[in-house]
């Protein structure tokens, strides 16, 4: 393996974690690079608009704007179902679970992708099938993501009843909200179903924008609490993995 280009890629990948600009000496403490190395190495990144700097007398560096326009590039080639439909496959696979990605459109939430568990009686709905948001936890997982004011434009009800679980108005659809932020996750309490149990987190783009969700569905006689919470552990590794494949770097529910 070429060292030269390792170096290059793991210099790239430093400012990319850091928030703060950097001088030469901060990159060579950090990686262990000879400051020579360094030095020649940033100085061909300057050239070609991977780098520039920041301030001329601290002598720092910050990300430039090739860096930025490769990574445009890269989200412009991006389909979230195609990122999402491995991720989700593994889950299936390892939790014996059906699950789903989900956006929301003109109020609405829209099934993309499912995958499906080998459990002869499963959690099953047809891609491309619409739903409600406030009755499912995809929904709320994004709903969540939204400000108040947000959600009550979207959903101002009525409220259509499915089930003695479904939540019947708006005050008690924003009590629901303000306890998935805190959370950390959305569930699905037979609200659509009664034998349908859920939990769900959203997914962000480069913007900061959430429009997408991801989860995992199963069977209300298999919702323990031990059930719940590695399915939630596992749902909000890969909503904030495809977060960051998507380019957004913050957390899923902002404090």
């Amino acid at each position: 393996m070429n060292n030269s280009a390792c170096r290059v890629l793991e210099i790239l990948e430093l400012f990319a974690d850091s928030p703060e600009p950097l001088t030469l000496t901060d990159i060579t403490q950090k990686l262990g690079y000879p400051k020579t190395s360094v030095f020649d190495i940033i100085n061909i990144l300057c050239q070609h608009d991977f780098l520039r700097r920041a301030d001329e007398r601290a002598k720092t560096y910050v990300m430039g704007v090739r860096a930025y326009q490769v990574g445009m590039a890269y989200l412009q080639h991006t389909s979230l179902p195609s990122l999402a439909h491995p991720v989700l496959s593994d889950i299936r696979d390892r939790l014996g679970e059906t699950c789903y990605l989900a956006i929301e459109e003109n109020g609405m939430l829209v099934y993309l992708d499912k995958l499906e568990s080998d459990a002869p009686i499963r959690a099953s709905c047809r891609i491309g099938s619409r739903n409600h948001l406030y009755r499912t936890g995809l929904g709320k997982a994004i709903l969540a993501a939204w400000t108040d004011d947000h959600v009550k434009a979207v959903c101002p009800g009525p409220y259509e009843i499915h089930t003695p679980n479904t939540i019947p108005d708006i005050e008690t659809l924003l009590t629901v909200l303000a306890q998935t932020r805190v959370r950390g996750y959305a569930t699905d309490l037979g609200e659509d179903s009664p034998y349908i149990r859920c939990v769900a987190a959203p997914v962000y783009d480069a913007a900061g924008h959430v429009h997408a969700a991801v989860s995992i569905s199963m069977l209300d006689a298999a919702f323990t609490k031990e059930k719940e919470a590695a399915a939630a552990k596992e749902i909000i590794a890969a909503a904030q993995y495809l977060s960051r494949q998507m380019g957004y770097m913050g957390e899923l529910y902002p404090r």
